[in-house]
């Protein structure tokens, strides 16, 4: 994704894009663009002394309601980019917000949305001539952070997108921020945002690299510009030097300049160029390169080229580092002590060490030997698709798994309020992919995952050791991949599944624990559609959400369902949440409607709720609403309506899951982490 040059640093590293273009072929640059030249004069910038970093004290945000009562708990393993500042510290971006690393001691700082950054997923960093630092986050801007206040600049400010993929520091002290929808350019006071239109190969700019010149390259999804200030020179492949047919398209990863003045790009499929400004050398798997793609790229001190490799997302092809040193390839994994194959930065520390940021963590390597450095995570994932709180308080939580594709492995986490406990497939459960979590009162705690049911009773006076007991399809579920848990009064289990719904009823007065599947509809001739959630009502009925197919209602003999057309808000019920009153709430991707027994009423954002479509929903003792969205949290407390978003504090804005502790926390499930917010009141 990035490449920086900063003093005497070339700091690079990836995010997704390729490129194609001719091997060992000279290309000629299509016409260039004439621009008016840069109101900054091109100039060496000269580094001042840098402030101290510590977190801030007075976030630049506006401290809200939401803020002041939040904790976040992030997993900082899968790292996005790297950067040195001026002081050594080594910064590490990724999901679950950024560090400061002093490597020396292994000694570390995590920052977070709580502590001002705009987003917990940060996918570049930069440090500029004064030793500010810069993040690029997905879907929430830039961050700026001086080491005492934090600033966040978005499109309202001028940033042509918010999700922004790459930094660079140009010769004249602008920022350049690298985009989907172009490069944005920032001299302290004027945006200035350049497309295609004014002479960029495509408007996603996913890389930068700044030569000693002073000339500014730019990788995007369709080829490679060169920028010096005030022309534009685009060099892409052509239809006749395309090595595959279908058309020609040239994403570039990664750039990197050399002290000899040549350009290398770092490509997704076809391997790693070499420009030497009149003809291009195409390095593949067939002349060393470990994989075909070329991720992130740095130069080390002794000229030798380090590229990030892997096969693209074909399983079991993440093929580690590549070292070139003009004649020899060599190859390093984790079998030679790499912390993953993933790796997605690459850094040059001011004592020629190379570190690397990997999907589990950083690795250095000072020549001879490797050392690993991990945070001390709270999670199993940053991804919380599912949370249960016990009745004495305990947090469960299920997490997504990303080891299939080579990332890091969910699982589920409990957290007792001092420690975290992280439990996978080594320990008993089912899968570590989990969509839902039940603690019962009893302490056993049921998981729905990917593959199943997985059932964990705690340690008990005759048993030192917790018991994990799985049930499968076909023998108890109907099908696979189980979405969603809701217990009923009398300690009933019902899931919904792949293949429907299913209750178990444990045992009891001598009877034995049973599984039975319900023909949701009385022909049978639907038998076997996916229940995405599941909920037990206050008269004993139980509410399954279909995708696409309404919401279902059974009263233990009759199905009854119900679509858009008796009043429902959308097809597709993603959640379903029961008040004592009799009410049940149903989250659908056309709003969030209630239905009181007789009639239907339906909130959408027209009412002031944040998105259209609800993921998850949560009820207070009181009736307080929260529902969770792709695009932030929506609270109603049946008059007004209250949003919260990453400029809130909330790690995302994808919120997936919501519970309610007994202690009247909400705990907050996102994409980027997990949040607990505890009410001033409280």
């Amino acid at each position: 994704m990035n490449s920086k040059s900063t003093v005497a640093l070339i700091i690079v590293s990836s995010a997704i894009v390729m490129m194609a273009l001719s091997c060992t072929a000279t290309t000629t640059p299509k016409a260039d663009s004439t621009l008016p030249p840069s109101t900054v004069p091109a100039q060496t910038a000269t580094p001042k002394a840098e402030p101290t970093l510590q977190p801030s004290a007075t976030p630049a945000q506006t401290e809200t309601p939401l803020r002041s009562g939040l904790t976040v708990y992030t997993h900082l393993h899968h790292i996005y980019d790297l950067a040195f500042d001026h002081n050594g510290y080594l910064w590490a971006a990724g999901v679950g917000g950024v560090a400061r690393w002093d490597t020396a001691t292994g000694a570390y700082v995590k920052y977070t949305t709580v502590d001002g950054l705009a987003s917990a997923k940060v996918l570049a960093v930069a440090v500029d001539s004064e030793g500010v630092l810069w993040f690029g986050t997905e879907g929430s801007g830039v961050s700026r952070f001086d080491g005492q206040i934090w600033t966040t600049y978005n499109t309202e400010d001028g940033l042509v997108d918010d999700t922004v993929l790459d930094i660079a520091v140009a010769a004249d002290g602008a920022l350049w921020f690298g985009t989907d929808d172009g490069a944005s350019r920032f001299d302290g006071q004027t945006w200035t945002t350049y497309t295609s239109a004014d002479g960029l190969a495509g408007d996603r700019v996913d890389t930068f690299a700044v030569a000693p010149d002073g000339v500014l390259w730019l990788g995007t999804a369709l080829g490679v510009t060169r920028f010096d200030g005030q022309r534009w020179m685009t060099y892409t492949a052509t239809i006749e030097n395309w090595p595959w047919s279908g058309p020609p398209n040239n994403p570039v990863e990664s750039i990197v300049t050399t002290p000899d003045g040549d350009v290398w790009f770092g490509t997704q499929t076809m391997g790693a160029f070499r420009f030497d400004g009149e003809s291009w050398t195409n390095y593949t798997s067939a002349d060393g390169l470990a994989g075909r793609r070329a991720g992130a790229v740095a130069v080390a001190p002794d000229g030798a080229l380090w590229f990030a490799t892997d096969n693209w997302g074909m399983h079991g092809t993440l093929d580690g580092i590549s070292r070139f040193d003009g004649r020899t390839w060599m190859t390093y994994t984790t079998e030679n002590g790499l912390a993953h194959n993933f790796v997605e930065a690459i850094a040059v520390a001011p004592d020629g060490k190379l570190w690397f940021g990997t999907y589990d963590g950083l690795s250095c390597f000072d020549g001879v030997g490797w050392t690993t450095l991990q945070t001390a995570d709270d999670l199993a994932h940053n991804t919380v698709k599912a949370i249960s709180v016990s009745s004495d308080n305990v947090l469960w939580i299920g997490a997504r798994d990303d080891a299939w594709n080579g990332g890091y492995r969910g699982g589920a986490s409990r957290f007792d309020g001092e420690s975290w406990t992280t439990y996978t497939t080594e320990d008993g459960l089912i899968s570590n992919d989990v969509n839902a979590v039940v603690a019962e009162p009893t302490g056993d705690v049921w998981f729905g995952a990917w593959d199943g049911v997985s059932r964990f009773s705690p340690p008990s006076p005759d048993r030192d050791a917790p018991l994990w007991t799985t049930y499968t399809f076909p023998d108890a579920l109907p099908g696979r991949k189980v979405y969603a848990i809701s217990r009923s009064p009398d300690a009933e289990l019902w899931f919904a599944s792949s293949g429907g719904v299913t209750r178990f009823s444990p045992a009891g007065s001598g009877g034995e624990a049973s599984w039975t599947s319900f023909d949701i509809y009385s022909d049978g001739s639907k038998y076997g559609e996916t229940g995405y959630a599941i909920a037990v009502a206050a008269d004993g009925t139980i509410w399954v959400g279909t995708w696409n197919h309404g919401a279902w209602r059974f009263d233990g003999e009759t199905w009854t369902i119900y679509t858009t057309e008796d009043g429902l808000g959308g097809n597709s019920v993603m959640a379903i949440a029961a008040t004592p009153d009799g009410k049940v709430w149903l989250g659908t991707d056309g709003g969030l409607s209630c239905f009181d027994g007789e009639s239907w009423t339906t909130y959408t954002t027209a009412d002031g709720l944040v998105y259209h479509s609800i993921d998850a929903i949560a009820i207070e003792s009181d009736g307080v609403l929260w529902l969770g969205t792709y695009k932030g949290l929506s609270r109603f407390d049946g008059e007004t309506w209250t949003t919260y978003t990453t400029q809130d504090g909330l790690p995302g804005n994808e919120v997936q899951a919501i519970a309610i502790g007994p202690d009247g926390a909400v705990w907050i499930g996102t994409r980027n982490g997990l949040a607990r917010y505890v009410p001033a009141s409280q």
